[in-house]
């Protein structure tokens, strides 16, 4: 039976497990890794490493024939040869050197003397004093010893360094282990014997001590350690960090190393203002096609729970937990597929991913995602169902819409002159109305949808240079929907005409079928520059797009998975106006736009600016609530886009939105990024104008105000092996800071230490009140043993709050 592995998880920690006084306590250190290993100097730490050296056949290498070479051969009776004098002596891969050696013909015993050299390919091992060895056997016994294993920065010395069954096993005595490189022993494991087999996965050593240049700071009575890169049970290395919510936040997980297709690993998670966490996460794999992940975290009495605390006011007791559910299976060749992605907390525990940000979970504006998935998947249709649920973690926010379930039918045909496409889907939208908000008094509207939209698309010109092409589609959807008397109020006031002051919503089967034609088309024009040592080449690309889809009154249909698209370049040549189905607006606009490319030398794109405006013949009617006002403006906003790559160091980025009627920027985004070596900084900075007045938070005012956010990100070399890095976001409109980081790594051959120092607003769902946190981090890493700390051996430039994002998208740039 074929056994299939799941990634690899390492046990990495330096710490001591909590165990009777008695019993010995067992430690487990990071794998090493080959040349060039983890560091800020990369390859130039191990570049004294030798290389795995392989037997040029299958052949035994005790049965290759040995040579030796001397200045001086002496044969005794009884057969036995002295050789004296640079001896050499050669069995394939293996070499072993030494100034005086003595073979019993008969036994095949050696003894050798002096400046000692041996070689197999896969150890090194030197020494001055006397080795024993056997050339059938292989069995050797060495004093005095130094040891370099090949392939991996692994190295030391021992008093007495024994090898039997053909060197796989490896005892040492009075034994030094380190992956510093020599002369750089920051850090060095002492211990009275080391033991390795070489086709284990770990080490061990016992009455071992860990030396920190010339002085012990820890003591092990057992210790193992990684000599290959593979999973075992153990201590994975700790976390620690500092908050202003939490307080001192350690965390000690221990990794079970089940079976190659199963693992788990086990957390305690102890935050002094909070209490200890238990977290559990469960990964299987019985094959390739049935994978998946299953996660708990469970805090029985969080400290800060009171019925007084306004961020806990949901919940009648400190109980808090969370799990999530990740399974994906492929069937019959990958045709058919299944997926779960569910994650829950406890009900009304609206502030769970503030408090303790769990790494699991999909949210999408305060909703947390719950997600089954199947699908049958053929070269030219396929079949989809996806079950999708929601808990909410505000008590504000409007309980969202349920698919349950939503059913695709997509088709295509590509003909030789024609492309053929059916789209069509069957939704079930419902609420769960046993987790209303506390906001919410009423019932929300539900209905079941079905669009149909066969689309004929028909290439009219489509020659090296220019291109246009017709798209013909007719798109029918009916639904069947229910409005009940008790309409939760924002419902009510939304759906409300504002001229009639009647609800539009309307009970029963509503249809809806329109047309859609579009005409779209764009020429290529190209010319030589002489950037680039005359080879550059610039692209004048103008393209138009005319669509056309007639008016309906689209009022008495409730807003189940639509909302408006945000306008940019690329969205003035879609054929949609409203993400989903619920509102397809009129359209009788034309769009033009115009897209500048510079190439260089190679091909790479060095520049790309991109401005395009759509013009309405007649203003669409089309709202998304009646309550909205109907669009007069006869233009689209203004959008232009822009990337540059300026040199091989400095990239640029900028793109806007001008409304041209009000003679105004409504958005707004640009970076300047400076990249060479390790240096990366970047300043960016965005701007969104009446910053989205959030429908799903009535009583937060503030989010009404524009957003203006300027940024700041960087990461330097300050030394040879120090390095600085940092974040800093402020809003500029509402003058508060929004995330600070700073800290400062030294990375050296083997070790490193990592100190970082970050504030930034925490968000409460229920307050709508950020406060201000401050979070210390403390990361120590000795490689080739663990790392004690926060965080990962990287460094990054994400800060709690905002990633570090490159805006840039030049074709061949990296």
């Amino acid at each position: 039976m074929t056994k299939w592995t799941l990634g690899y998880r390492y046990p990495i920690a330096l710490t001591i497990s909590l165990a009777p006084a008695l019993t010995p306590m067992m430690v487990q250190a990071a794998p090493f890794e080959a040349p060039p290993a983890t560091g800020i100097l990369d390859s130039l730490c191990y570049d004294y490493v030798p290389k795995i050296e392989k037997p040029a056949s299958d052949q035994d290498a005790n049965a290759q024939p040995v040579e030796v070479d001397a200045d001086r051969l002496e044969a005794k009776q009884g057969g036995t040869a002295v050789y004296e004098g640079d001896v050499k002596v050669r069995q394939g891969v293996r070499k072993f050197d030494s100034d005086y050696a003595q073979l019993d013909q008969k036994s095949r015993d050696v003894i050798a003397i002096g400046n000692i050299y041996y070689n197999d390919g896969q150890v090194t091992v030197t020494s001055d004093k006397t080795l024993k060895s056997n050339l059938d056997t292989q069995n050797s016994e060495l004093e005095e010893g130094k040891y370099q294993v090949h392939g991996s920065p692994v190295r030391g010395f021992a008093k007495r360094v024994v090898m039997t069954n053909n060197n796989q096993n490896i005892t040492m005595e009075g034994a030094q282990y380190t992956t510093c490189p020599p002369g750089q022993e920051v850090w060095t494991l002492k211990a009275g014997s080391i033991d390795i087999d070489q086709k284990e996965v770990f080490g061990e050593a016992w009455n071992a001590s860990l030396w920190l240049y010339d002085y012990p700071v820890f003591y092990f009575p057992y210790i193992n350690f990684p000599i290959k890169d593979e999973r075992k049970t153990g201590l994975l290395y700790p976390g620690y960090k500092q908050s202003s919510s939490n307080g001192m936040d350690i965390t000690q997980p221990f990794y079970w190393n089940i079976a190659p297709n199963y693992d788990a690993t086990i957390t305690s998670r102890f935050m002094d203002k909070r209490g200890l966490m238990e977290q559990v996460e469960f990964r299987y794999m019985p094959d390739p096609a049935h994978t998946g992940t299953l996660y708990f975290e469970n805090l029985a009495d969080d400290k800060q729970y009171s019925p007084s605390n306004p961020s806990l006011a949901g919940l009648s007791d400190g109980h808090r937990y969370l799990m999530n559910v990740r399974h994906g299976s492929a069937l019959m060749d990958g045709s058919l597929r299944f997926g779960i992605d569910y994650t829950q907390v406890r009900d009304k525990d609206y502030n769970y991913f503030n408090d303790f940000s769990p790494q699991v979970g999909t949210q999408v504006d305060s909703q947390l995602q719950q997600s089954f998935t199947a699908g049958y998947y053929q070269p030219n249709w396929n079949l989809t169902s996806e079950v999708r649920r929601y808990q909410i973690l505000s008590p504000y926010a409007l309980l969202p819409h349920e698919m349950l379930p939503r059913i695709d039918y997509n088709y295509y045909q590509q003909g030789k002159w024609f492309d053929l496409a059916w789209n069509s889907e069957l939704t079930k939208f419902g609420y769960d109305s046993g987790s209303a908000a506390t906001l919410q008094a009423g019932e929300r509207y539900t209905a079941t949808r079905l669009h149909l939209a066969p689309t004929l698309t028909v290439p009219l010109v489509d020659a090296p240079g220019y291109y246009l092409t017709s798209q013909y589609k007719l798109m029918f959807t009916s639904y069947n929907q229910e409005v009940p008397d008790n309409l939760v109020s924002q419902d009510r006031s939304r759906f409300t005409d504002a001229d009639s002051k009647q609800l539009t919503l309307k009970e029963g089967t509503i249809t809806r079928t329109l047309p859609s034609f579009r005409l779209k088309g764009g020429v290529n024009f190209d010319r030589p520059l002489d950037w680039y040592d005359g080879k550059g080449t610039q692209t004048l690309e103008p393209e138009f797009q005319y669509l056309y889809i007639p008016y309906k009154n689209q009022d008495e249909i409730g807003i189940y998975d639509s909302t408006t698209t945000r306008q940019d370049y690329y969205s003035l040549f879609s054929d949609r106006r409203f993400a989903g189905l619920d509102r397809i607006s009129d359209a009788n606009r034309v769009t033009v736009g115009l897209t500048s490319r510079v190439y260089d030398n190679v091909g790479d794109e060095r520049l790309r600016l991109a401005v395009a405006q759509a013009f309405e013949m007649t203003p669409p009617k089309v709202r998304l609530y009646p309550s909205n006002p109907e669009s007069t403006n006869a233009r689209s906003l203004l959008s232009f886009e822009g990337d540059a790559r300026i040199t091989d160091e400095w990239f640029a980025h900028a793109g806007t939105q001008y409304d041209t009627s009000e003679g105004e920027f409504t958005a707004g985004n640009g970076a300047v990024e400076y990249r060479t070596g390790k240096l990366t900084t970047q300043v960016n900075y965005r701007y969104i104008k009446d910053g989205n007045l959030d429908y799903r938070y009535p009583t937060n005012t503030a989010l009404a105000e524009d957003l203006s956010q300027a940024g700041l990100v960087m990461m330097a070399p300050i030394a040879d092996q120090w390095q600085m890095y940092g974040g800093y976001y402020r809003d500029i409109k509402q003058d508060v800071n929004i995330d600070r980081k700073i800290g400062v790594k030294y990375d050296s051959c083997c070790w490193s230490i990592n100190m970082s120092l970050e504030w930034h607003n925490q968000p409460d769902n229920v307050t709508l009140k950020p406060t201000s946190e401050k979070v210390i981090g403390l990361q120590f890493e000795m490689k080739g043993l663990g790392s004690v700390g926060t965080g990962g051996r990287s460094v990054t430039l994400d800060t709690e709050l905002l990633p570090y994002v490159r805006p840039f998208n030049l074709k061949g740039q990296q």
